[in-house]
């Protein structure tokens, strides 16, 4: 008997015999109007929710170790605690400041956008995030210390609306040794420290920075732990209006009352109007003082302080302008030289956003004007 021989295609055999590959299926947020910057903005905003949230649920649970247990597990070593809030922003930055720079302050979010090119348009935005944050953070702590904080305040007999110890596990209070207006100026030096320290390890033009490295998230901790070493039994290093406010919210929800809100001594305020002053305070002076006179920032260009500076100085005494004509066929029209921006060069078109990091400059929202 005869066969007729077929061909065979050995490539199309093996092909069916091997193997089909899984096939990747990818979300198109598109459709739904979220382009990718508006989704890199929504993760910017997440970011910054739960970096302060994990500052608050170690930092707050630290406070009510320290506080509600007797004896005390920090009653001769207050340091861990300072140290453990450090170590608790340094944390919550190796986590999200990738993704937003990991403010977790609006001190420090105000004092970016003041010198650092951060977005105006994005401050709002994150401070509600990081006072959301803080707010839940705060209501986790009491979910884990519940019957803690109930057997503390039967032991002693007191309710929470009087007692000031079992609230200073959310939030801070001035001493009774001093005035409302003491605290207040005590958190505008504190946190003018601490926002002169964040300038300064994330300069990358500072040759004593580590700003192009991990290690600046540990260096920012060990600021905010030296801030509570060196004045917390003032009025607690709150240094972050979010991190007394969120938690201030969430501890008058659940049953604090007056010792809330307006809080011991009436001093609900000193910890948010404080922070708002100091923070850009301690940054000028680092970026007025300081930077001008880095070897890198000399080499590239001024910085945009040095810019306004310079065009203020010009309006006053016009005489010390220096003019020069970018164009040599122009019909002589002398124009003030401005150069570019000084970090264009860095990393390509990117601006400071914060302690973790850098960002590309954009909106991030079709038809905002990023300059606002």
């Amino acid at each position: 008997m005869a066969f007729e021989h077929q061909q065979v295609d050995i490539g199309a055999v093996e092909a069916s015999v091997s193997p089909t590959r899984p096939v990747h299926l990818h979300v198109d947020w598109s459709k739904i109007g979220l382009t990718p910057t508006r989704l890199q903005f929504i993760a910017e905003l997440v970011s910054e929710f739960i970096g302060i949230y994990l500052l608050i649920l170690v930092g707050d649970s630290c406070s009510s170790m320290a506080l509600l247990f007797s004896p005390s597990p920090y009653l001769t070593s207050y340091w861990g605690v300072a140290i453990t809030w450090g170590l608790a922003v340094a944390f919550a930055i190796y986590g999200t400041g990738g993704v937003s720079g990991c403010h977790i302050n609006p001190a420090v979010t105000v004092s970016f956008a003041l010198f650092r090119g951060f977005p105006w348009w994005k401050v709002i935005p994150y401070i509600i995030a990081q006072w959301l944050g803080a707010f839940i953070g705060a209501y986790s702590v009491y979910n884990m210390y519940f019957p803690i904080f109930t057997a503390y305040l039967d032991s002693n007999h007191v309710t929470k609306q009087d007692s000031v110890a079992s609230s200073e596990a959310f939030f801070t209070s001035v001493n009774e040794h001093l005035t409302n207006y003491d605290g207040f100026i005590g958190q505008i030096y504190q946190t003018g420290i601490l926002l002169y320290g964040i300038f300064a390890v994330t300069d990358p033009y500072n040759p004593n920075s580590f700003s192009h490295n991990g290690l600046k998230a540990l260096l920012i901790g060990y600021v905010v732990a030296m801030v509570g070493g060196g004045f917390g039994f003032l009025e607690g290093f709150a240094i972050n209006p979010a991190r007394d406010f969120g938690p201030r919210v969430a501890a008058y929800s659940l049953g604090w009352g007056k010792m809330a809100f307006p809080g011991f001594h009436n001093y609900w305020w000193g910890p948010i109007c404080g922070p708002l002053i100091g923070g850009p305070v301690g940054a000028f002076i680092y970026e007025a003082f300081n930077r001008p006179f880095m070897p890198g920032v000399q080499a590239h260009g001024d910085t945009p302080l040095m810019k306004a500076w310079s065009r203020l100085v010009v309006r006053l005494f016009p005489k010390l302008a220096t003019y020069h004509s970018d164009d040599e066929s122009a019909t002589g029209k002398a124009e003030i030289s401005v150069e570019e921006r000084f970090h264009d060069h860095y990393r390509g078109r990117e601006h400071d956003v914060g302690p973790g990091g850098t960002a590309a400059q954009e909106s991030g929202i079709e038809g905002v004007d990023p300059t606002l």
